[in-house]
């Protein structure tokens, strides 16, 4: 989804936004310490990454590109503290931003990304350290690597568990902002979405695209004589229904109150029309049953296609709303797909 990319592009771009600070305060800082303590490359190095995380910070909120400068910004951050840690005056402490690679890789480049990125520095950064603070105490230096092994381990598992369930639970929850809660559809927001990818495919490939307004005729009498509750088994029977009839391509949706849409991919008006009439003529024969009776069901559509009738979702829903309301002045339980001339 749409809003699923843009929602996760935006998380990615605070935390971007925060390190960018970050290495640039930190810059500053470890760049005066080390020009004091005569590390005069390595000083140059984080000055120099400091003003440069300074630019980034005017590009990220607004480029299109975010990965791409996610991956300038962190390869060579990564390449610096692996540098930083092989200097033959580099203290050992250096190896705790080490430990932060996990947790930064995946949270600005995702599960499989990060988990690549991490790996690679992470070895890196281990076999460094190793090279650089072993001494000739064997029983030293196992400690010391189960140590810094272990802890390198326990980050990538945690930044990956972390980042598999923000993930899992943003897709449930804009799976459940995209789904009407009685009947189990998509709703209107969702089947917007469906409408500008499905549309740039119809333009792009010159197929056919459909939209279907349905309504149940008399529903207001079923609230009425049987009350609200009947009525919700009435929508969540139709909405069954169809949802078993229509094919798996198309999008059918809980347009609002008794009303459905219906995108219809691939099908011609003609062809539309005869599967939208069929499942009329089916939803008569299929009543809902209660405790109470059988309730008969059937409904009203219009028809809009798109291109002839409209470019855009409000042109298509109006000219279908237009000629929904025209099968309910004829007397309803009819599918209309042309204008009256």
């Amino acid at each position: 989804m749409k809003g699923q990319l843009t929602q996760n592009l935006q998380h990615r771009r605070d935390v971007m936004r925060l390190l960018l600070l970050i290495t640039f305060f930190g810059g500053c800082v470890f760049s005066v310490i080390n020009f004091y303590r005569g590390l005069m490359p390595l000083a140059i190095l984080e000055i120099s990454y400091g003003l440069f995380s300074l630019v980034l910070l005017r590009i990220v909120p607004t480029t299109a590109n975010l990965h791409k400068w996610i991956l300038v910004y962190l390869l060579p951050f990564f390449t610096i503290m692996m540098y930083a840690l092989a200097r033959p005056n580099a203290s050992e402490a250096i190896f705790a931003w080490i430990l932060t690679i996990p947790v930064i890789s995946y949270l600005l480049m995702g599960r499989k990304h990060g988990f690549w990125c991490s790996a690679f520095f992470i070895v890196i950064g281990i076999s460094v350290f190793h090279w650089r603070f072993m001494d000739k105490d064997i029983g030293l230096n196992i400690a010391t690597s189960l140590n810094v092994i272990l802890s390198s381990c326990l980050m990538m598992t945690f930044a990956h568990i972390y980042e598999r369930n923000r993930e899992q639970n943003e897709e449930r929850l804009i799976e459940l902002a995209g789904t009407d809660r009685l009947t189990g559809l998509a709703n209107r927001m969702k089947l917007t979405e469906a409408f500008q990818h499905l549309s740039a495919y119809a333009k792009r490939h010159q197929s056919p695209l459909v939209m279907v307004l349905i309504d149940l005729d008399y529903f207001k009498n079923i609230n009425d004589q049987y009350g609200h509750h009947v009525g919700d088994l009435a929508l969540c029977h139709v909405a069954d229904f169809l949802k078993a009839r229509v094919r798996q391509t198309d999008i059918l949706a809980r347009f609002g109150g008794e009303e459905f849409a219906l995108l219809m991919v691939g099908a011609s008006l003609r062809e539309s029309y005869q599967q939208v009439d069929s499942l009329r003529q089916q939803l008569m024969q299929t009543p809902l049953l209660t405790e109470q009776t059988e309730i008969l069901i059937n409904f009203s559509a219009g028809i809009a296609i798109f291109g002839d009738d409209g470019m855009e979702l409000n042109e298509l829903l109006a000219k279908a709303d237009n000629r929904l309301y025209l099968a309910k002045r004829n007397g309803r339980n009819q599918v209309v797909a042309q204008d009256q001339i």
